[in-house]
């Protein structure tokens, strides 16, 4: 007898991660104002009259939805930084760009979702850059701080440099279509996604200039020096 409420139980519970699943799709293609609660059910294969059993509002389901999606990527980046401790600074940054590029080939919806949102102020913006953003971008840019001083990150302002990682990063993904059509190709295709991270790097890590003997970095050939090279031999 006690096994049909567990049942009932296990029901729920997987039919309020259909609709957080269904919602965070619907919500990063079309964002808040365009979601609908019928589309979202729809999508889930649940009755639209189940919907408020588990989410009161469109609201609390968008917010289920940031959550899911952020904490995705809080849990493969907890599990990454855990094996990073002792790993110098440069490698750790190449590890942590590598997969956050693909982390956002895996899950597009998480720009998509952003694009959506970012572009506008409303309460929940300023819920989801208290509850996820504020403490991604200060992590990040601390990271990026930390190695300018290192001198392994190009220089310039730590949060533009952060947005300039976001976009690198994401949006081959988050306009997959767009791609497609101008290249002919998959940009989520293994060996498309392992190409972007190697030119990722390259620009936001790329490698330091060999040094000479003194210590100081080697240059090429002066223009003076050049221009003598190509110049009539003196009489």
């Amino acid at each position: 007898m006690r096994q049909a409420p567990r049942r009932t139980q296990q029901r729920s519970v997987e039919t309020r991660d259909r609709l957080v699943e269904a919602a965070l799709g619907i919500f990063a293609a079309r964002g808040f104002d365009g979601a609908t609660t019928r589309a979202i059910a729809e999508a889930a294969g649940v009755a639209l009259a189940a919907l408020p059993y588990h989410f009161e509002t469109k609201d609390a389901l968008w917010r289920a939805a940031a959550d899911r999606i952020f904490g995705r990527l809080r849990e493969r980046f907890g599990e990454l930084l855990r094996g990073l401790g002792d790993v110098e600074l440069r490698e750790r940054l190449r590890r942590l760009i590598g997969e956050f590029a693909r982390f956002a080939a895996a899950h597009p919806e998480l720009h998509r979702f952003m694009l959506q949102e970012g572009t506008g102020p409303s309460p929940r913006l300023a819920w989801l850059a208290e509850a996820h953003l504020r403490p991604l971008f200060s992590f990040v840019c601390g990271l990026i701080a930390e190695g300018q001083a290192q001198g392994v990150v190009p220089p310039g302002r730590p949060e533009h440099l952060y947005y300039a990682l976001i976009g690198a990063a994401s949006m081959p993904y988050a306009v997959a279509p767009e791609y497609a059509l101008l290249t002919g190709r998959d940009p989520a295709s293994p060996r498309l996604v392992d190409a972007h991270v190697e030119a990722l790097l390259g620009l936001l890590l790329p490698e330091p200039a060999p040094r000479s003997r003194s210590g100081a970095p080697r240059r090429g050939p002066s223009r003076r020096g050049a221009g003598r090279s190509r110049s009539a031999p003196r009489r």
